[in-house]
C-alpha cells in the first residue's frame, strides 16, 4: 500500500482507521519480513505513536514478535518487530470436480500438511460431511489457534452466506456449505470462489504483492478471471469474478470458437486422445512435450498458448492491469509462460507471470481466504 493511500485510510472514523491500520501493518510485516516501528510508521505514513498503539496488541496476543538483540548501530536502539506465522493456523477445503484436498497453513500462506480424497461429486451429503470430517482431523494437528476453515469452490459462489449457488461442474446448485461445516466441526467457516480465493491468496502470499491492479487468469476445467483494480487489505472479498469462457480465439483444428469450448483442459485432452495421444491427463501431456519433446503434444500446447495469449490480450485492452497472473494450465511451466509471452500482441510480456511458487495452491488459496480475512477485519474466531 502507498503511503497516499495509507494516508486516505488513516482519515476514517477513529476505530475503523485503526483496524485498516493494523490489517496494513500485519499486511506489511508479512510481506517485507523484521521492520522497526520507525521503518513501519515511514512506509505507512504513520507517527510512532499510532504504530506503537498498532504494534503493542499485536505483541500481547502474540501475532509479532520482537528480534532482541537487533539494533541499529547509531541512536536509539531499534528493535524490529515481524509477524510470527506460526501464532495462528488455517484450515482449507478445496472442493474438486472428483476430489476433495483439505490442509493446513500458517499466516504466511505455508502449506504444512494437506490430505486428498476422491469423491463421487454428485453426493453432496457425503462430500459435505467428508469435508468436515477431514478439516476436524487437521486442526488437531494445529500448535496455535485456529482462525477456522476456507473453504474454495468453483462456479458461482455467494461468499456472504457461505453457500454454491450453482456449479455446473459438480452439479450443485444453492447448497449451503458454511452452516453445515460450521455445525460439524465448531470452527468459523468462510467460503469463496476458486478464483477470488486464488487470486486473493497472489495479493497476500504471492505474484501480486506489489501490483496495484492484478488479473488473474484461471484456466482449467473452466475458464474464469478475477480481477482487483487496487489490492485493499480492508475488502478480502472486493475482487471481480467473471467467466472468460464466450471470448473467441482460434481453435485446435484451424478455425475459431468460444475459449470455454475449444481452449480448457477439457477441449485440450479431446485434442489430445484425437490425435493419437495416449495422455489421460494434462499432466501427462505437458511431460509428452516437456520431457519426451513429442511434436504432436507440442504443437497442441503451442496452439493453446495462443489461444491464452489472445484472452490476455483482450482482457489488457479491456482492464489494463499492471500484472496478469496466469494460473491453472494457461502456462504450466516457465517455458510455455514464455511461449504466452512471445505470442501477446498488445500486453506488455513482462506483466505476465505464473503464480507464486507453493506447495499446495490449491489448499493456500483456500486457508488464505480466512487468513485474510482475520487480518482485514480480526473477528474470526480463534478456536
Amino acid at each position: 500500500m502507498t503511503a497516499s493511500n495509507s494516508s486516505r485510510l488513516s482519515g476514517t472514523q477513529p476505530r475503523q482507521a485503526r483496524q485498516t491500520n493494523t490489517a496494513t501493518v500485519l499486511y506489511l510485516l508479512a510481506q517485507s519480513g523484521p521492520l522497526a516501528r520507525g521503518d513501519i510508521a515511514e512506509a505507512l505514513s504513520l507517527n510512532h505513536g499510532s504504530v506503537s498503539r498498532i504494534v503493542e496488541p499485536l505483541l500481547a496476543a502474540g501475532l509479532v514478535r520482537e528480534l532482541t538483540g537487533q539494533y541499529s548501530r547509531i541512536g536509539r536502539p531499534r528493535v524490529p518487530v515481524e509477524l510470527d506465522p506460526s501464532s495462528r493456523y488455517a484450515v482449507g477445503v478445496h472442493l474438486g470436480v472428483a476430489r476433495t484436498t483439505v490442509g493446513l497453513t500458517d499466516l504466511a500462506g505455508h502449506c504444512l500438511t494437506a490430505y486428498a480424497e476422491e469423491r463421487d461429486p454428485s453426493d453432496v451429503t457425503t462430500t459435505l460431511r467428508r469435508a468436515g470430517e477431514m478439516a476436524a482431523e487437521t486442526a488437531s494437528f494445529a500448535t496455535s489457534p485456529v482462525l477456522g476453515i476456507g473453504v474454495a469452490a468453483g462456479g458461482e459462489v455467494d461468499h456472504v452466506t457461505g453457500r454454491i449457488v450453482r456449479n455446473d461442474a459438480l452439479g450443485w446448485a444453492g447448497v449451503d456449505v458454511a452452516d453445515r461445516l460450521r455445525e460439524q466441526t465448531g470452527f468459523d467457516v468462510v467460503v469463496d470462489s476458486n478464483v477470488r480465493a486464488q487470486l486473493g491468496a497472489e495479493l497476500a502470499f504471492g505474484s501480486g504483492l506489489r501490483a496495484q491492479s492484478v488479473l488473474y487468469l484461471f484456466i482449467g476445467n473452466v475458464a474464469e478471471m478475477g480481477f482487483v483494480s487496487r489490492p485493499a487489505v480492508t475488502d478480502p472479498h472486493g475482487i471481480v469474478q467473471g467467466s472468460i469462457g464466450r471470448l473467441v480465439v482460434p481453435d485446435l483444428t484451424g478455425g475459431h470458437a468460444p475459449f470455454g469450448e475449444c481452449g480448457t483442459d477439457l477441449a485440450l485432452l479431446a485434442a489430445a486422445r484425437s490425435a493419437g495421444l495416449a495422455a489421460t491427463s494434462l499432466t501427462g501431456l505437458i511431460r509428452l512435450a516437456d520431457h519426451h519433446e513429442d511434436p504432436t503434444a507440442i504443437e497442441l500446447l503451442q496452439a493453446r498458448s495462443t489461444q491464452v495469449a489472445r484472452v490476455v490480450d483482450t482482457l489488457h485492452d479491456l482492464m489494463r492491469p499492471d500484472m496478469i497472473i496466469i494460473g491453472g494450465s494457461g502456462a504450466p511451466s516457465d517455458r510455455w509462460l514464455d511461449v504466452v509471452r512471445d505470442r501477446v500482441e498488445a500486453t506488455p510480456p513482462h506483466a505476465l507471470v505464473r503464480p507464486r511458487p507453493a506447495g499446495n495452491a490449491l489448499i493456500t488459496a483456500a486457508a488464505g481466504i480466512v487468513v485474510r480475512s482475520f487480518f482485514s477485519t480480526g473477528q474470526l474466531g480463534a478456536s
